[in-house]
């Protein structure tokens, strides 16, 4: 969400999401997208009723850098923590290293609170982003702790 204009955006690797986004919401609109590996298409709505909509929502700009854990039951856990790997994390292709990314410290050590639960052994780390705001990523790193995470994503 933009601060200053009365826009959202929505970035996806898989264009027909963003299409499906858009022709639910009824908008016209048009998709961004260089064929490179460093940009991800995007989807561009402006809208004050949208923005404000969603702000009535709990929504905002620069919600990433803010956003505190949500109460989730434990039975859903492991399928909230699925999504969140999926949308702001990674798992290397030999399995051995696995990372979340976020600019939320609170959001950060609520997952290693999780974590610490699981017995998994993890780590967090932090950069300065180019905008100068903190970065924090919690590690899952080793052959043996990246299986038992699996195991406790995937056993439901």
């Amino acid at each position: 969400m933009n601060k200053q204009l009365h826009s959202i955006s929505f970035a996806q690797k898989d264009e027909t999401i963003l299409q499906m986004i858009a022709n639910f919401m009824g908008a016209d609109y048009v998709i961004y997208s260089k064929r490179s590996s460093a940009t991800i298409p995007s989807l561009f709505i402006n809208s004050k009723k949208i923005k404000k909509d969603l702000n009535n929502l709990g929504i905002s700009a620069n919600k990433s850098m803010i956003v505190s854990f949500p109460k989730v039951p434990n039975e859903y856990l492991p399928a909230f923590l699925r999504g969140v790997i999926d949308g702001d994390g990674w798992v290397d292709i030999e399995g051995y290293r696995m990372n979340i990314t976020t600019g939320s410290k609170s959001f950060v050590y609520s997952v290693a609170s999780i974590f610490e639960s699981w017995n998994l052994n993890f780590s967090i780390t932090h950069i300065k982003s180019q905008a100068n705001n903190l970065i924090y990523r919690i590690w899952v790193k080793g052959k043996n702790d990246l299986l038992q995470l699996a195991n406790i994503l995937y056993s439901k």
